[in-house]
């Protein structure tokens, strides 16, 4: 039987109702949210690691790009180079063409000009000047004096032992030593000889002249030893290379010269016995081949003491006399003396 009373029925049991009317506030609030939503566009996604494969590739073909570029500005730049070169050679063979045109355009000019020339153009005396010319077939050559080489007029003497290393030579008990004799001749001899207006080197034992020296005679001045032999050892000796071929003859005749006068200037007797020392000296090796060159050992510093320190004057004369009778021959020629 039905309820006679009626009630209201409860909101929790009532069907959801799909038709049921949408709050205001809720419709307000979805409004808001879509038109926030268009105002804000979400950014755009990152690339992800997909994406890189192409990323590289367009980066690799603008590489490629300015390459091609580059290789393009290069060619031009050496054309552009190829074309100055051209032009400049081009402006130089146009030279001399001109320059070639020019010469043969004069010679074929002059040649004409001789063809069609009159003979009375040209003056009687000229004409005559050049059948002179012409007719001389041969040049006369005047001929002139060779000056004469300064080595022929230029003589060198060695003072023995002398020079830096300190080399005395042979020394006497009292000190008197080879060197001084040696060195005190050779600067009169020097003297001598440039009073005859010769060119006189005094040199040192191992003067670094001395190599390929030339001159017109070169004489290295000696004395032997102060040793006592126990009797009179005197006299001088005199010697020129035993090996040398190139100047032998002349250095013969030098040591002949100086021998005679210096026999005679000084009364001492030529002695036997040339050593090795004498005749392979180191001098005579070092000089020129062509320079005629003697060794002389004054005397002996014992036995000729007295002359060789009181008479240096007649010494020097006499070996200065015997260089002058080998460059300056007389009409007597110095008879050769043996050994």
């Amino acid at each position: 039987m039905p309820d006679d009373n009626p009630r209201y029925p409860d909101p929790d049991e009532q069907p959801d109702n799909p038709d049921s009317e949408i709050p205001a506030s809720v419709a307000f609030m979805e409004m808001m949210r879509q038109a926030a939503a268009k105002a804000n566009p979400p950014p755009p996604a990152t690339r992800t690691a997909q994406d890189a494969p192409l990323a590289n590739a367009e980066a690799l073909a603008t590489q490629q790009r300015a390459e091609a570029l580059e290789e393009q500005r290069i060619l031009r730049v050496k054309r552009r180079k190829a074309r100055r070169r051209r032009q400049t050679v081009g402006v130089l063979g146009g030279i001399v063409r001109t320059f070639i045109v020019v010469i043969v355009a004069a010679g074929l000019t002059a040649t004409i000009f001789t063809w069609w020339t009159p003979s009375q153009f040209i003056s009687r005396d000229v004409q005559e000047g050049l059948s002179v010319a012409v007719a001389t077939s041969q040049v006369t050559v005047v001929p002139t004096g060779l000056p004469t080489p300064n080595w022929l007029r230029k003589v060198g003497i060695v003072a023995g032992h002398r020079g830096p290393q300190g080399d005395p030579g042979a020394v006497c008990p009292d000190g008197l030593t080879e060197a001084s004799i040696n060195f005190a001749v050779a600067q009169l001899v020097v003297r001598d000889l440039r009073g005859r207006g010769y060119s006189v080197d005094l040199l040192d034992e191992f003067d670094p002249r001395l190599d390929n020296y030339q001159a017109a005679a070169l004489v290295s001045i000696h004395s032997n030893t102060c040793q006592d032999f126990g009797e009179v050892v005197s006299g001088y000796l005199i010697s020129a290379a035993a090996s040398r071929v190139t100047a032998r003859g002349n250095d013969e005749l030098l040591v002949n010269c100086i021998s005679q006068a210096y026999g005679q200037a000084t009364g001492l007797q030529r002695r036997d016995g040339v050593t090795v020392d004498m005749s392979d000296y180191h001098t005579f090796r070092e000089i020129n081949a062509v320079t005629p060159a003697a060794i002389i050992e004054l005397g002996f510093l014992l036995a000729d003491r007295p002359i060789l320190t009181g008479q240096q004057d007649a010494m020097a004369q006499a070996i200065a006399d015997g260089i002058l009778c080998f460059l300056e021959p007389g009409s007597a020629t110095p008879a050769p003396e043996g050994n």
